[in-house]
């Protein structure tokens, strides 16, 4: 999280590496639950689990009240404050959107591999957490989660939580993260992030999304095993799966299949459009269309770092990552500017934001790294025009 400074501040030092050193901001950096502890929905179950629910972004929301409450004493403007993250991070901060709590309590969002997707529908919430209280024997009795060990929870989790990443991102989120609780015991969320921002009711807060060109590499290079379709078949059979014709899911295969891919180079390529491209161009056209201020940004490779899911973390953080080319010093810094310009409302040092739907036209996202044409298939978001896209990233968290 990021609070600017008062406009008289000094302006920042040449040189200076990370994010509160510029001088422009004052950096906050805060820890919340995640996982079993975090991301599991436990308030159906009423007694001392009543309010346990999106428990990860109840402690986002105390964060911020804090923050609201006592910034002004480090330098920072209650009324400035910038909340981003990386992935799960950045999902986090776009479901601020459906919380009302949250409300005022911050004027931007940025989310890098993350935005307003990957909510999990509230019957899956419910599924997962059965199963993971089967798992360690306490159905009976789900208050005796209190007394377990924690580190009794995690291997319990890993059981019962779906481990390919298609089935977990894909239309039938089986992730965990923020919970569209709306209805339910203890909820948090009275409307999903996508909604929130094409009703126009936080046309008030300006939005930065962000994806790397290549996302999913990160999975071929790291998870081949679990990761790898083996043939180009199974890809056209799981977007099948998705309730679309398998004509047309053919033809979304056929899209990212142009010859010298391999199966999971393919599968890699679709999935870094539906889980990270559209979700981001989707809710920026319609916090655009709503009256908002949106931009996107495109992120490529440098030398010595391909443009896959958490290569610009150190960028994010304002730290240098050891033994890196020139190259990547250059585009980490660009991030790094961006993210500054964008927390600190400077928008003339930015690209142009996202325009309305309406017109024929559209910038394009800006790049940060090597030039690369960044475009999303026709016909991916034809076929998948009425489903929003989810993600399941668990790492890299940063707010």
């Amino acid at each position: 999280m990021a609070s600017a400074p008062p406009h008289d501040a000094p302006r920042p030092e040449p040189g200076r590496p990370t994010h509160a050193a510029t001088g422009r901001v004052v950096g906050v950096s805060i820890n919340y639950r995640l996982g079993a502890l975090g991301a599991v929905s436990l308030s159906q179950y009423g007694g001392a689990l009543a309010e346990a629910s999106n428990l990860c972004l109840q402690d986002v929301i105390a964060a911020l009240t804090w923050i609201k409450q006592n910034i002004a004493h480090f330098g920072g403007d209650p009324g400035n404050v910038t909340v981003y993250g990386h992935s799960a991070g950045g999902f986090s901060a776009f479901g601020l959107l459906g919380a009302p709590s949250a409300n005022g309590l911050y004027r931007r969002l940025a989310g890098f591999s993350g935005a307003a997707s990957r909510v999990q529908p509230a019957w899956w919430a419910e599924e997962l957490a059965h199963r993971f209280v089967t798992e360690l024997g306490v159905a009976d009795n789900p208050e005796k989660l209190l007394n377990l060990d924690a580190s009794a929870l995690v291997p319990a989790l890993h059981k019962v939580l779906p481990t390919d990443l298609g089935v977990r991102a894909g239309v039938d989120s089986k992730a965990m993260g923020v919970v569209l609780d709306t209805g339910q015991p203890g909820a948090v969320l009275r409307a999903h992030p996508m909604d929130v921002l094409a009703s126009g009711t936080h046309r008030d807060i300006d939005i930065l999304l962000s994806t790397a060109t290549d996302e999913m590499g990160w999975w071929v290079a790291n998870d081949l095993d679990r990761f790898d379709p083996h043939t180009v078949e199974a890809v056209t059979d799981e977007v099948a799966g998705w309730r679309i014709p398998r004509s047309r899911a053919q033809q979304i295969v056929d899209a990212y299949d142009p010859g010298g891919r391999t199966p999971a180079e393919v599968r890699s390529a679709l999935l870094t459009d539906y889980i990270y491209g559209l979700p981001a161009a989707r809710a920026a056209l319609a916090h655009a269309a709503a009256g908002g201020n949106a931009h996107l940004l495109a992120i490529g490779p440098a030398e010595g770092v391909p443009a896959v899911h958490g290569s610009e973390i150190h960028a994010l953080v304002g730290q240098e990552q050891p033994g890196r080319s020139a190259e990547q010093a250059e585009r980490d810094t660009r991030i790094r500017d961006i993210v500054l310009d964008f927390a600190t409302g400077e928008y003339h040092r930015l690209w142009p934001a996202v325009r309305p739907r309406r017109r024929a036209h559209h910038e394009p996202p800006a790049s940060a790294g090597r030039s690369r044409s960044w475009k999303w298939s026709r016909s991916i978001v034809g076929a998948l025009g009425g489903v929003r896209g989810q993600s399941v990233a668990l790492d890299h968290d940063v707010a």
